[in-house]
């Protein structure tokens, strides 16, 4: 279906990356270091076939620097994924600079939802294409009832508004049936393999997962 831009820094550095743009923002260079993995992330898009998803903030989405980089770029092959733990100090602007964009085959996912800031009101304010269910509520779902209906309610809300789910975070065969029968569109994970170069995608197999027989006759959705 498609590819996530990860970024990576040195290992020597012992910082995370959520931890190294934080300390980027904090002394002025966020939005420069965000479009410099904008930039390297839209070198991916000839090394892989379907879409590159690739991760921003919405104040950093705000910047001339930004749109003029994404007015560059295949639009109809990315999906910008809107940091869900920033929160948006003006929809009005951010929808704003978001229309032309997705005029031109740009699609929005809302990333981490149900782990950040207004997770709802992103959804509904942007109308996004695609909901990005965060780990932590993907994960250990078989098991907890009360994770599984969370999801089957977001599922529910986001069909009904014609937008796609993609669970996060999937590591189990059982989350994933799980996640499966819930009607969840697709799924990202260590399950079906972990983060690596991007040729490693053209020797990834296709995920064959045993299901409980119960579930033989439901159509694969993830």
């Amino acid at each position: 279906m498609g590819a996530e831009a990860l970024s990576r820094f040195p290992g020597d550095w012992g910082m995370p990356p959520d931890v190294c743009f934080a300390e980027a923002h904090s002394i002025g260079s966020g939005h420069r270091l965000e479009v410099l993995a904008l930039e390297r992330a839209a070198t991916l898009l000839g090394r892989v076939e379907g879409y590159v998803s690739m991760n921003v903030s919405p104040a950093t989405l705000l910047t001339s620097e930004c749109g003029e980089l994404l007015g560059r770029l295949p639009l109809d092959r990315i999906l910008l994924e809107l940091s869900e733990h920033d929160p948006v100090e003006d929809y009005a602007a951010l929808t704003a600079v978001l229309a032309p964009l997705r005029a031109a085959g740009l699609r929005l996912a809302i990333d981490d939802v149900g782990a950040g800031f207004s997770s709802l009101r992103h959804i509904v304010v942007t109308a996004p294409d695609v909901i990005k269910v965060d780990r932590s509520i993907v994960a250990g779902l078989d098991a907890d009832p009360v994770l599984s209906k969370l999801v089957a309610s977001l599922v529910e809300f986001a069909h009904g508004c014609e937008v796609q789910v993609v669970a996060e975070g999937v590591e189990t065969a059982a989350e994933h049936a799980v996640l499966r029968d819930l009607g969840v569109d697709h799924g990202q994970g260590w399950l079906y393999g972990r983060p690596g170069p991007p040729e490693a995608l053209g020797t990834t197999a296709v995920l064959s997962v045993p299901v409980p027989r119960r579930e033989l006759a439901v159509p694969a959705k993830v």
